[in-house]
């Protein structure tokens, strides 16, 4: 059993963000049921290897595990009757429909003990409130894009879906704070959640360090003129590296080892060569002299040569390297999925463990409409009113 076991959760996502948001309930135990019209979440052809109609899209695979679906005509109003009733037999709702529309449609409720989470774009107020947003202007609209590139270039944006997979965690854990909250109280309440406010609580630590820098710098100070970090060069890869615990003697240890005796009295290397390290302030003046003593070592021996010397060190890993590291295998990061069908995929594994109720994975991601009658059954709804439903083309 996991820690949310007994718990139900309706989600009416599109995309990533409520999707993602739902899944980390489902992997603490929670019975997810994931509300799609009926021809399926768009995220099911994220990809241009995905045939029409497919179903199996790898951005759909990694945010939907754990879940049994419903499909449903939302526009219509029978089918906004179905999932009506399947929210009011739910202990939250997960949704991303806009600002105020849950309520307008009547599925938000005058429900007393329901944990309504409410995920937008800028929020439920404010002259951007309305305005659609996907990651690209997310990521624009809170500066993101300026702490990365190159000096002298246009910026780039950040790989990662920061905006929807990051805001999903902070919607996860309001969720399970109102769900404790209700425990003690009974009641429930909204829990509204913003990707523009998450891409904000990212740029808190950088925006703190600039307000008060005194005389200090390095990565927060530099970070719009800084370059883009790809690691330093060694004679068969790339790495990165600190020496935040280097002492004087290991310091000046390590550049003898390294051929950069020369550089021991070099002002740019000053307190035992931080502030010429990655995060130093002289860093970008640097790499040139580190990398001349870095190639003469494989990666393999470097890491080994900076971790002996009191610093931090790390192979630059591509995909595939990354996921035969022995690390991952050891923490079991890297887990088989198997769906209904018996496919299998690769998929990350929830980061938290617990040790009483551990997070499991119960299932794949599901078909569309794969659960609707199932769920329907147990929502009261009788097999000839499933029938009915489906013939009408409310349900999938």
């Amino acid at each position: 059993m996991g820690a949310l076991d007994g718990f139900r959760v309706v989600e009416l996502g599109r995309g990533l963000c409520a999707a993602t948001a739902a899944m980390r309930l489902g992997d603490a135990g929670a019975d997810v049921v994931k509300v799609e019209p009926i021809g399926g979440d768009e995220s099911r052809g994220w990809s241009a290897s995905v045939s029409p109609g497919a179903d199996d899209a790898p951005a759909f695979l990694a945010a939907n595990r754990n879940k049994r679906a419903v499909a449903v005509d939302l526009g219509r109003p029978e089918g906004l009757a179905v999932v009506q009733r399947l929210v009011a037999s739910a202990d939250v709702l997960i949704e991303e429909l806009g600002p105020g529309e849950a309520e307008r449609l009547g599925l938000a409720g005058d429900r007393r003990d329901l944990v309504h989470c409410a995920i937008t774009a800028f929020g439920d107020d404010g002259p951007w409130a309305m305005h659609p947003a996907g990651e690209l202007v997310l990521q624009a609209a809170a500066e993101q894009p300026l702490s990365l590139g190159r000096p002298g270039e246009p910026p780039v944006r950040i790989g990662a879906e920061i905006a929807a997979v990051n805001t999903a965690v902070f919607a996860a854990q309001g969720v399970t704070a109102a769900l404790f909250h209700r425990l003690r109280t009974g009641e429930g309440q909204r829990v509204a959640v913003s990707r523009l406010g998450t891409l904000l609580h990212l740029r808190g630590i950088l925006w703190s360090a600039q307000s008060d820098p005194d005389d200090w710098g390095g990565f927060h100070l530099d970070s719009y003129t800084r370059p883009v970090d790809d690691g330093y060069r060694t004679a068969d890869g790339r790495i990165y590296f600190a020496l935040r615990r280097a002492s004087s003697e290991d310091y000046d240890n390590l550049m003898i080892t390294l051929g950069l005796l020369d550089h021991l009295a070099d002002p740019r290397f000053a307190n035992f060569g931080r502030d010429a390290a990655p995060m130093g302030r002289r860093a970008n003046e640097t790499r040139e002299v580190w990398e001349e003593g870095f190639t003469r070592f494989r990666t393999d021996e470097l890491v080994s040569l900076l971790l002996d010397a009191g610093g931090d060190a790390v192979p630059f890993l591509d995909h595939l390297e990354l996921a035969e590291h022995p690390q991952i295998k050891a923490l079991g990061l890297l887990v088989d999925v198997v769906r209904s069908d018996g496919s299998v995929g690769r998929d990350v594994a929830p980061a938290w463990r617990l040790s009483e109720t551990p997070a499991s994975i119960r299932r794949g991601a599901p078909f569309v409409g794969e659960h609707t009658d199932e769920v329907l059954g147990e929502a009261g709804y009788d097999p000839g009113g499933i029938d009915a439903l489906r013939r009408a083309g409310i349900i999938g």
